[in-house]
């Protein structure tokens, strides 16, 4: 669980680090996503339905664990933010925070999934 607090507080401070050097302005923390591309938009959609029907089979069928769906959604959900940000939103530079915050995401994932922590 330390290892997990830990992670966490590394992805904070390295968000801060990378918004300061490269003078990207604080985005808001929580609200709707506005995205460039329709085909995305649709995509979060897709993904937001998907990961609502898999985790009501998991809790009927006990699958696999809430954590494991919960972080591959998060994973998904971030991976199309950075990739929208990448493709039409390049000035802003914002897409660098979302790859962090993905690395991040995905290196708690496996240490979960894997039994680490």
């Amino acid at each position: 669980m330390y290892i997990l607090i830990i992670l966490v507080a590394a992805a904070v401070l390295a968000d801060f680090i990378v918004r300061k050097v490269l003078d990207i302005p604080r985005s808001k923390f929580w609200g709707k996503y506005e995205y460039a591309s329709l085909a995305l938009d649709r995509w979060d959609k897709y993904v937001t339905i998907a990961f609502v029907l898999c985790l009501l089979l998991d809790m009927i069928f006990m699958f696999v664990e809430p954590y494991i769906i919960s972080f591959l959604f998060l994973v998904v959900n971030i991976l199309l933010k950075s990739i929208d940000e990448w493709t039409y939103k390049q000035e802003t530079k914002e897409y660098i925070t979302s790859f962090v915050q993905l690395g991040f995401f995905f290196t708690a994932f496996v240490l979960l999934a894997s039994g680490i922590v």
